[in-house]
């Protein structure tokens, strides 16, 4: 087994980070378009980290979240918006390794809690050391999907 390394993503990373947001399972797929300017504005965010894991010269998860303040907190918390490992590279530490890396950052960037939104990895999260406190709820805005086409105004 290779060793997995895990780092902040930097912009050689983009077409490979790429092939793994395609994989991801989500209702809004993003086009190739806007995945590259979000992407490039996540790098260039000081309040935004993406890490990846890589084993050998294959990216085999990432990590994207961001910090922001909280009053409930008393300060800056920090939000994990996606996790996602290979199917190959699961229950070999990638996504302990990722949450690992996300945590120093936050820690670092002054944050006072970690936290993330999931049910179906709620045992992965509970060893991690996390605790649910209260429900998560999500709605949708605008016509409630995103369109991986390019719009098309009227003539």
């Amino acid at each position: 087994m290779r060793v997995i390394e895990v780092r902040s993503a930097e912009a050689r990373d983009e077409a490979a980070l790429w092939e793994l947001i395609r994989a991801f399972p989500t209702p809004t797929p993003i086009s190739a378009d806007a995945y590259a300017r979000m992407f490039q504005r996540k790098l260039d965010d000081p309040c935004a980290l993406i890490a990846v894991a890589r084993q050998g010269e294959t990216l085999v998860g990432y990590v994207s979240g961001h910090k922001h303040s909280a009053f409930y907190a008393a300060g800056d918390t920090a939000w994990v918006d996606e996790i996602f490992v290979v199917n190959h590279g699961r229950r070999m530490g990638v996504g302990r390794s990722l949450m690992t890396a996300f945590e120093s950052w936050a820690d670092d960037v002054g944050c006072k809690l970690a936290s993330l939104a999931t049910i179906g990895a709620a045992d992965f999260y509970r060893a991690l050391g996390y605790a649910t406190k209260a429900g998560y709820f999500k709605k949708y805005l605008g016509d409630g999907k995103q369109s991986t086409e390019p719009s098309r105004q009227a003539k």
